[in-house]
């Protein structure tokens, strides 16, 4: 899928969503059961599967269609299921980012021309390393504070594909998670992860040294 989508242009159907900033490479479960969101899983079953998940900036889920912020990640629904009571419970994994330029339809759901991020870099540096290390002691860290045990954590080598899944894996804010989406260089992702997997860790370590093993720490 990746290797068909280089950097051009296209009509995207989009779908807003208020909490969730979705990476490259990484799933998302859904729930469609608003009419327009329904017709609009038909609509791309004629053709690629594909739609774009965006951050909500202004708006609602519900309702009238919101305004979402311009760069947002290309999701092929890669597993689906339909319930009799009209409802599409499906996955969908994250293709390549992309950038807006424009909104060339509103209703019954946004679709807007869209430009594909794609950007060759170097698949090992300095920063990916201290980003691996961290995030295996982040993800032992929070396993240890619901008293679980995490012998083996499966990371990937490659660097993007690593600044990507340590980037849907934070438990930070979604406003965090957009900026670091938007971001052009994975070197400059992978530095802005080691600024917050240090400052998460810190907060998480304090909070266990004043109350002890407790539930899942959130830094939103």
């Amino acid at each position: 899928m990746q290797d068909d989508m280089a950097n051009t242009e296209r009509e995207l159907p989009l779908f807003p969503l208020g909490g969730t900033v979705l990476f490259p490479g990484m799933n998302l479960p859904l729930q469609i059961f608003e009419e327009r969101y329904v017709q609009m899983m038909a609509d791309i079953t004629k053709h690629d599967s594909c739609f774009g998940v965006v951050l909500i900036k202004e708006g609602k889920e519900v309702g009238a269609p919101a305004t979402p912020y311009d760069v947002g990640t290309v999701a092929q629904v890669i597993k689906r299921e339909d319930t009799p009571d009209g409802r599409i419970i499906l996955l969908a994994q994250g293709q390549e980012r992309f950038r807006s330029l424009d909104i060339v339809q509103q209703r019954p759901y946004l679709i807007a021309r869209v430009e594909l991020l794609s950007f060759d870099e170097p698949s090992i540096s300095q920063s990916a390393m201290q980003v691996r290390e961290k995030y295996i002691d982040y993800a032992r860290l929070l396993a240890g504070m619901s008293n679980e045990w995490m012998k083996d954590i499966k990371v990937p080598d490659e660097a993007k594909e690593l600044s990507y899944l340590v980037a849907q894996s934070l438990d930070a804010n979604p406003l965090v998670k957009q900026g670091l989406l938007e971001m052009l260089s994975v070197e400059e992702r992978l530095i802005a992860e080691i600024e917050i997997l240090d400052l998460t860790m810190e907060h998480v370590r304090e909070r266990v040294r004043r109350e002890g093993p407790s539930q899942r720490f959130s830094t939103n």
